[in-house]
């Protein structure tokens, strides 16, 4: 099975730190957060490639062409417009069902595990915090939209940025998204597209930590604790 990592983001919540370093080499206690994200694959994946562009040839140099004897690709994204159009770019390297992680948050192995189960999933976790979006399910626990600015009231439920798909993802034209001002195109919001026709089913994180801002950072310095 093929994984797809997004790595190619300049991470500009993180700056200074990210200047001359890519969120994904950023330090969590004793390793980078590339090197949680890989030990976190499932076992069945065979080949990885890993979409760069900010300070891609970084990563590179850091990473390889192989973990731990699986083939490591890479391609590069340019402009940097989104987690829709980055994965568009490894269209020709898929063949079949293939995992898709962010390159900005560290997961449970049995997490990822649990949701290549599936035949089309997304990893969620409810959360009792007020979000800017929520993922909204259907009585099959299945991805039927996205709410901005969901009501205190309401169940919060995060997208955790873990996806299971396959060939059918690259027949849906990228949606766009404002982000922090800029235009992007947002593979969760493609995602709600596709699940019009297909259930895009939610897999619930046992644990997940979203790695984009220094609070994200500092947290995950004190969770510090290997999840297999």
């Amino acid at each position: 099975m093929l994984a797809v990592i997004l790595a190619a983001g300049k991470g500009t919540r993180l700056l200074p730190l990210t200047e001359n370093t890519p969120k994904t080499l950023v330090n969590i206690c004793d390793k980078t957060l590339m090197v949680r994200i890989l030990e976190a694959l499932p076992d069945q994946v065979t080949r990885i490639v890993i979409v760069v562009g900010y300070l891609g040839e970084k990563i590179e140099a850091a990473i390889g062409t192989e973990w731990k004897g699986t083939p490591v690709a890479y391609v590069t994204q340019v402009p940097l417009d989104g987690t829709a159009t980055a994965l568009r770019l490894t269209e020709s390297h898929v063949d079949g069902k293939f995992l898709v992680v962010n390159g900005d948050d560290i997961y449970a192995k049995r997490d990822l595990e649990h949701l290549i189960g599936h035949d089309v999933g997304i990893l969620v976790q409810h959360t009792p915090e007020q979000i800017p979006t929520s993922a909204l399910l259907n009585e099959q626990g299945c991805l039927e939209g996205l709410e901005k600015d969901p009501p205190a009231h309401e169940p919060h439920i995060r997208v955790c940025g873990a996806y299971i798909l396959d060939e059918r993802f690259f027949k849906y034209a990228p949606v766009t998204v404002d982000v922090r001002g800029t235009t992007e195109y947002g593979l969760p919001h493609t995602l709600v597209a596709m699940s019009k026709d297909i259930c895009v089913k939610a897999e619930e994180a046992t644990f997940w930590i979203p790695v984009g801002t220094p609070d994200e950072l500092s947290r995950a310095r004190l969770r510090c604790v290997d999840k297999k």
